[in-house]
């Protein structure tokens, strides 16, 4: 795991050797090992290493060809890479190391950019040619890992972090209104544009290649979800096969010369992952947890019952109301305005994995893979049909006018802007957005449609069943923008790697060919996973109600933290911001603070955006690192 950075002149210009330290020196924490710098030419490549395979300098980076014509700067995994490794050998190719890096390089020196969708793994990397002089990013298939550009015509340069691109120097720090009204709507940003202007993140799935001051995004891979034709697939058959998926999954994550464990919330995901570690495993499992004080969000009895049915080295922590005295430096971490609170217990788990281990792995994508969450098992909203002279033209207006506390004020709002989708809105409350916007915000963004993301993955969708449409969406939209973000962010915050064997594209691709029937039964969500790991589990597992990875933010917000979030919200400084008008920001802090509705996704996304101000953009001059 590692941090990968560069620039390419296409002008008479040349790459800044001190502007490739800046990046190097920002992204310490994701490879805190070693760091390699290579100029040539025009091109100028930067590498943060994090030792996880072959520990020796034959791993180091930027690495090159014998011949000095193509060179890679690579941030991941390849668990692929020893069949990769033994055709290559079998083709000529010799190797000097035993790392992945390699065998990537003599892949891609063989076949190009037709070499990505032989890899199995999570990875971003950048490849240069010397003597095409053509650049080339590339981005893991589900988003695992990030990479972002910014292009101007004369010059590119890419990063695995937003705050590494700023500190190569050139990029001015102005906030992309559209962006923020993503932000706005879904509490992450999802799209190509990022919240400063002008740079983007490679999609999932796709290449870059840059020649000649010519840039083109390409997809290499497209998840097709698609129950196979002809008669259902015998149960037994699907327990067999996909069990056998796992259980490989598993076992080629965990390759490492470091020292290796696992996340255990004591759900279903986490806890099959660890089930088929300790199956593979020829000593304890470590295991890691994290719960809080107040018992309705914590599920450490759940994982100790869990570890002590598999024999695990358990570790566990409590997070309380002082953990958000880290929140500045989880901004920082975190790149952009990302409102997912459970980002706080997850740097936790990975803090105190670190201490023990290198490398963990997660149970991350069980709920997109199979249909975990409850909204699957709920009607799709009906609103959608109403004509729009009466949403938008009457019902909507008569909404904006009224009390912020009217009853059933979300389901009517739902219905006037036509939301079909029932991720559509940060938090629970809709309409909040549009009664929080300033004039300034809300003229600015009056053209823009923060939905046409998730809008055209629908549309892609529109022929499938209701379940399986809300998963391609959370798959390729959520998964990503959320929840592989919140974990990369966090757990290389802390120099840990995490692994996700249910995201292994080829577990994704065999669910995604099963019918609805097998993913939800008789009310029971993830039916076939359940299925797999009902051998290898306590039954209290198998039955345990579905219990997200949340922090009690509400009751913070009406006794710890109520002081704090009135001082930052209510400060001069970020009203001066022009986003929100101060008058609904003091209803919204007086009603959650009463014990009125609970408001706390909304203080805790506003919060997080006003941080992350004071932190990239008031701050531009100084030092990058908080």
């Amino acid at each position: 795991m590692c941090g990968i950075g560069g620039v390419v002149e296409f002008g008479d210009g040349r790459p800044s050797r001190e502007g490739l330290a800046r990046m190097g020196n920002a992204m310490t924490h994701r490879g805190p090992d070693e760091e390699g710098i290579h100029v040539q030419g025009p091109v100028g490549l930067v590498h943060r290493r994090l030792r996880i395979l072959d520990l020796s300098t034959l791993g180091r980076q930027p690495m090159g060809t014998a011949d000095g014509r193509t060179w890679v700067v690579f941030n991941g995994e390849i668990y692929n890479y020893p069949e990769l490794k033994r055709e290559l050998e079998a083709a000529g190719e010799s190797f000097r190391s035993r790392c992945d890096t390699e065998v990537l390089l003599a892949l891609y020196r063989r076949k190009g950019v037709e070499a990505f969708p032989d890899l199995n793994g999570m990875f971003a990397a950048g490849f240069w040619d010397a003597e095409t002089e053509r650049l080339v990013l590339v981005r893991d298939r589900l988003g695992k890992k990030p990479l972002f550009y910014h292009h101007d015509g004369t010059r590119l340069i890419f990063a695995s972090e937003l705050k590494a691109l700023l500190a190569y120097g050139g990029i001015e720090r102005t906030v992309d209104p559209s962006a923020l009204l993503e932000y706005l709507t879904y509490g992450h940003i999802a799209g190509e544009q990022t919240i400063i202007q002008g740079v983007y993140r490679l999609p999932p799935a796709h290449r870059l290649i840059a020649e000649r001051g010519q840039v083109r995004v390409e997809r290499y891979w497209r998840l097709t979800m698609t129950p196979s034709e002809g008669p259902p697939p015998r149960e037994e058959e699907v327990v067999e096969r996909l069990g056998a998926l796992l259980e490989d999954a598993v076992a080629i994550r965990l390759a490492s010369d470091v020292p290796l464990g696992a996340f255990l919330s004591g759900g279903l995901d986490s806890s099959t992952v660890v089930a088929l570690m300790a199956r593979a495993a020829s000593g304890p499992v470590r295991t890691f947890s994290i719960g809080f004080d107040e018992s309705s969000y914590s599920e450490l009895d759940d994982a100790r019952v869990v570890a002590k049915h598999l024999g695990t080295d358990h570790h566990e922590m409590v997070v309380s109301p002082s953990a958000v005295d880290l929140l500045p430096r989880l901004v920082w971490h975190l790149d952009e305005p990302f409102a997912d609170s459970s980002a706080i217990p997850t740097f936790a788990v990975c803090q105190a994995a670190r201490e023990h281990v290198t490398v963990a792995l997660s149970g991350d994508g069980g709920d997109e893979v199979f249909a975990g969450y409850t909204r699957y098992q709920r009607p799709e909203p009906s609103g959608a049909g109403l004509p729009s002279w009466l949403g938008r033209g009457l019902l909507l207006p008569s909404l904006r006018a009224a009390p912020f506390t009217m009853p059933g004020w979300n389901y009517l709002y739902a219905l006037g802007r036509g939301d079909g989708d029932g991720a559509s809105s940060l938090g629970v409350y809709p309409y909040i957005r549009d009664r929080l916007l300033s004039p300034q915000l809300a003229a600015a963004c009056r053209s823009q449609d923060p939905g046409a993301g998730r809008a055209a993955l629908l549309e892609e969708a529109a022929g499938l069943d209701p379940v399986s449409r809300r998963q391609y969406v959370d798959t390729l939209h959520y998964l990503p923008a959320d929840i592989l973000t919140k974990v990369d962010r966090m757990s290389m915050a802390n120099s840990l790697e995490v692994r996700s064997p249910l995201l292994d594209y080829r577990v994704v691709e065999y669910a995604a060919t099963l019918p609805v029937s097998l993913k939800i039964r008789d009310g029971v969500a993830k039916y076939v996973l359940r299925r797999v790991a009902a051998p290898l589990l306590p039954p209290s597992v198998l039955t345990k109600r579905k219990q997200g990875f949340a922090i009690p933010k509400a009751g913070w917000f009406r006794r710890e933290l109520r002081d704090y979030a009135a001082e930052v919200l209510l400060d001069r400084r970020t009203l001066a911001r022009g986003y929100v008008r101060e008058r609904a920001v003091r209803t919204i802090l007086t009603h959650h603070a009463q014990g009125g509705r609970d408001y706390s996704e909304w203080i805790w996304s506003l919060l997080v955006l006003e941080l992350w101000h004071r932190a990239f953009v008031d701050r531009a001059a100084e030092a990058v690192h908080v």
